[in-house]
């Protein structure tokens, strides 16, 4: 099939490579103002054809103009001085066919008090591009669409970490100036995000392709008009807009991991649609009745009948080549301009990815004490199968001052982790030898209808969002199948049955949010600047059903049954209620499952005020109440027990920025947000993780926590793409919540529960710096002013005060740790050239310090990341006249080993003398070449 796929797409771009191009190509522009604000409306005059055209709703015009011919344009608005920019041509690379204008406000209303200032179009993108950075409202970080394409990362959650001050937890999860996920929030298109996550608050960001996305910003600090339910940082997510011009992208790639690529890979028979990420054949049978207790009351006939009905076969191995890493993404852009002015556009999309990747891990934990011994020794052969498919719909109409969008996302995503686990429980004197298929199946969708429309009285701007998000989550028949043996004994492996070493679990999770948001923006003059009053409202409704079934076998009476190989022992024939293997229930608990309803609805007011032509203040509060209703069980019975809380937030926060002059700025920034507990965390839903070896469980006292936030910036633009800033954060929480391990852990079975702890203080440095490196030649068109070194650095300290009891509840002196989650540094940087022939180079480097990952108690350590250092390459030249791509890409090229240990010292830094690894295995180099290639239509 992949022979056919590559024949089809050479077939298709050589076709269109031979084929006759246009003479006219078009030549796309966006006005703005030095708020960063779009220019509705503004006209721009073409002086050597005199024509005139107007943007649209977010200052965007599109022209057509002859190649190799240079224009000039003039652009004026009412109450803004106009500009001329010269030297402006044409190419053939259809990405340079852009401009971007800043228009500065004029307080003179005649026209003939408006200046007109002449400037090249290489000088204006300089200026544009200097603007957007320094008059953000609020402290922010952020990646454009170019650079995620300079780098090898396939999916958001890859994109985010070289974000400054960000980091990323398991390759998905978003850990924020040390914050671990729990603590950040994820919008897309200006819409909420849900949890994606069955055990815990966070947003699996791996779910969305990175070649969907148009930008990324990161607001570390708080504004009125974003929600106040952060305390890390607030993901917001773009996906492509309206086109300015007919294309049709295609593309491919093959990767090939070191440690995987053409080597055994072994799982449980695929489903005959899992390669499109729906998986088939691992259903619970439908004739199980779901009811508590109704399968144990069903005479035996019935329930050996119900038994027989599941998959057996499912325990088959099979054994496949670990194919290539493959990746395609089709996108198709199209523009309809209409002769009143109005323009339609759409962007759709499709991308796949499928992976089969192979890892050695082993586990360890040890008794305490410098001489101790293992409780157990693992050693893990994984096999994990991935398959991910995106796609993309977006729409939108503009008229004059008016714009309408229907943004549409859709992600499926299904990983398989089949493996076999050897070694040695000295806790239970056996030898282990076990399998487990882990498959997690995954679907989002997030849809956004908004509208932009800037209203004929007084320039009044009034935005509004409307958005739906589903998101499904299913474990369907995650097996586990353990057998064991007496240490140091010659005798056959029996199957162990006790507890869940041996079950079937089942869950799906199903979550619907729905919500809006609509502004007002309403600009006023206030002495010799203007200034700007929004108003606005939001809303956000979420429903979740969650219900888990888990199955485990009792032992027959025909004992030479459970000295059955792992493939035939749980055979149709061996199922038997009198004599075999009978399905059980016991495992199963009333809480298994619940119901969650929460609904957020939110007012705020926001004054950006510019005081003078140094001083602007950003200002106002946030309105927040939530509710949230969660019915579950009672332990060991079927009495609902329902958690009913309501709050109401009073949420300010001030941004100052003082700006000395045009390249530098210094910001303070103070504000209050808040975390409230997830519908996850207070469901008394108990999980165990073979993998991790420990459960989860929910706590319905849970409390929201509330937080102080502080920051200051110092920032300086040298030239167009140049930056330079430091800053300093402090956090103050109240209540914070985090995963802790509960008192009752035994080893082999170790138990995290969330809970409050009494307060935490964090606090911290960043830097963040981007130089070209032109200075080191004396010649202005050296290619050293096309290489351009970058990156961030953050340092971050924190402390829990845990508030302890002793067994009579009274209150005993604190203890402090580190923050769940958070890292003592982070480092990114790297070199990018961006040649004039369309070659680039990004060499990339990311660090992050000793993270703390699990929390211990006194009779287990906690656990720590271990720092590794990541290097990532990427190469790619234009070819075909500027319409194809080549990109060669090596992933982690130094494959150094993932590890956790556990800290039996007072310095948190791994220490080989006495630190114990938990946890370790090595994800291989991954070199992946690909080609794209885009067509003008």
């Amino acid at each position: 099939m992949l022979q056919k796929v590559l024949s089809l797409l050479v077939v298709f771009t050589l076709s269109f490579y031979f084929s006759a191009s246009a003479q006219d190509v078009s030549f796309a522009g966006k006005i703005s103002n030095t708020k960063n604000e779009p220019l509705a409306g503004a006209t721009v005059v073409i002086n050597e054809t005199g024509k005139q055209i107007f943007t649209d709703a977010d200052g965007r015009f599109v022209v057509s103009l002859q190649k190799g011919t240079k224009y000039s344009f003039t652009v004026s608005n009412a109450g803004y001085a106009s500009k001329t920019i010269t030297g402006i041509e044409a190419v053939n690379n259809l990405d340079n066919n852009t401009i971007e204008i800043v228009l500065e406000y004029n307080l003179k209303t005649d026209l003939s008090g408006v200046t007109v200032v002449a400037t090249s179009r290489r000088q204006e993108n300089t200026n544009a591009l200097l603007t957007f950075q320094k008059n953000n409202t609020a402290l922010s970080s952020g990646l454009a669409a170019d650079f995620i394409k300079r780098t090898p990362d396939k999916n958001t959650g890859e994109v985010l970490r070289r974000v400054s001050g960000t980091s990323i937890q398991d390759n998905k999860f978003v850990v924020i100036r040390g914050l671990s996920d729990r603590y950040n929030a994820a919008f897309i298109n200006g819409a909420a995000l849900p949890s994606s996550e069955p055990d815990k608050k966070a947003f699996s960001f791996d779910v969305i392709p990175s070649t969907l996305i148009d930008n990324i910003v990161i607001n570390k600090t708080a504004t009125p008009d974003i929600t106040g339910e952060f305390a890390g940082g607030l993901v917001q997510i773009q996906t492509k807009d309206i086109p300015v011009k007919n294309e049709l992208s295609v593309g491919m790639s093959l990767g090939f991991n070191t440690q995987s690529a053409f080597k055994d890979f072994v799982s449980n028979e695929r489903g005959s649609t899992d390669w499109l990420g729906f998986s088939e054949g691992r259903e619970l049978p439908a004739s199980y009745p779901k009811k508590y207790l109704a399968y144990a009351s069903l005479p035996a006939a019935e329930r050996e009948a119900i038994a027989k009905s599941f998959n057996h076969e499912a325990y088959n191995e099979n054994i496949s080549a670990a194919t290539p890493i493959q990746s395609y993404n089709l996108t198709w852009s199209n523009v309809k301009r209409f002769k009143n002015g109005s323009a339609f556009g759409s962007i759709l999309g499709i991308t796949y990815r499928n992976s089969k990747l192979l890892y050695n891990a082993t586990r360890t934990l040890f008794e305490k004490g410098a001489n101790s011994q293992y409780f157990f020794d693992y050693n893990d052969e994984q096999n994990k199968y991935s398959v991910n498919a995106g796609a993309i719909a977006n729409v939108a109409w503009t008229y004059k001052k008016n714009k309408i969008a229907f943004k549409n996302l859709f992600n499926q995503l299904l990983e398989d982790n089949y493996y076999t686990r050897t070694g040695v429980n000295t806790e239970n004197l056996q030898n282990i030898s076990m399998r487990s298929s882990v498959l997690n199946q995954r679907s989002l969708y997030s849809a956004q209808l908004e509208g932009t429309h800037e209203l004929p009285v007084k320039s009044i701007k009034f935005n509004w969002n409307l958005n739906l998000a589903l998101n499904d989550k299913s474990q369907p028949d995650l097996r586990v199948q353990t057998y064991g043996k007496s240490i140091g004994v010659n005798e056959p492996y029996r199957i162990n049955l006790r507890g869940n070493n041996t079950n079937r679990f089942f869950s799906e999770l199903h979550d619907k949010s729905f919500g809006y948001n609509a502004s007002l923006s309403m600009p006023f003059q206030m002495g010799a600047h203007k200034q700007t009053l929004k108003v606005g409202a939001a809303a956000t409704v979420r429903l979740r059903d969650f219900k888990a079934f888990i199955f485990g076998f009792k032992e027959p009476t025909d004992a030479s049954l459970q000295y059955l190989p792992f493939n035939t022992i749980f055979n149709r024939s061996n199922i038997n209620e009198n004599t075999g293997f009978a399905l059980s229930t016991d495992l199963q608990n009333p809480q298994d499952k619940y119901y969650g309803v929460s609904a957020l609805s939110a007012g705020y007011l926001m004054l950006d005020n510019k005081l003078s032509e140094q001083l602007r203040l950003v200002w106002g509060a946030r309105f927040e109440y939530f509710e949230q209703v969660l019915k579950s069980n009672k332990q060991g019975t079927e009495k609902a027990q329902v958690v009913d809380t309501d709050k109401f937030d009073f949420l300010p926060s001030v941004n100052f920025t003082f700006s000395p002059n045009k390249k530098t700025n210094y910001r303070f920034a103070v504000s209050r947000t808040v975390a409230r507990p997830e519908f996850r965390e207070i469901a008394n839903f108990t999980f165990f993780d073979f993998e991790q070896i420990a459960s989860t469980a929910g706590n319905d006292t849970l409390q929201r926590s509330s937080i102080i936030n502080g920051d200051i910036r110092y920032e300086f633009y040298p030239k167009a793409g140049e930056l330079l800033s430091l800053g300093a954060f402090y956090k103050n929480f109240s209540d914070p919540i985090e995963l802790r391990l509960n008192s009752a852990s035994v080893a082999t079975r170790r138990q995290y529960q969330f809970q409050n702890a009494e307060k935490a203080t964090l606090y911290g440095v960043e830097a963040e710096f981007r130089k070209s490196l032109a200075f080191l030649s004396s010649s202005e068109e050296s290619w050293l002013s096309n290489l351009y070194f970058n990156g961030n650095v953050s340092v971050i300290f924190s402390e829990v005060t845990l508030g302890n009891l002793d067994a009579n509840g009274n209150k005993q002196a604190a203890t402090t740790r580190p923050l769940q989650g958070q890292s003592p540094y982070l480092v990114n940087a790297g070199f990018q050239y961006e040649g004039g022939k369309g070659t680039n180079i990004s060499v990339l480097y990311n660090r992050i310090g000793e993270r703390l990952s699990l929390v211990g108690n006194n009779d287990f350590g906690d656990i720590y990341e271990k720092p590794r250092n990541l290097v990532d390459l990427q190469v790619s030249q234009k070819v075909m006249k500027s319409k194809g791509e080549v990109r060669l890409t090596v992933g982690d090229l130094f494959n150094q080993q993932f590890a956790t240990y556990e800290n039996r010292d007072s310095k948190k830094a791994y220490n080989p003398a006495t630190d114990k690894f938990f946890a370790t295995y090595k994800p291989g180099t991954t070199v992946t070449l690909g080609f794209n290639y885009t067509f003008g239509l």
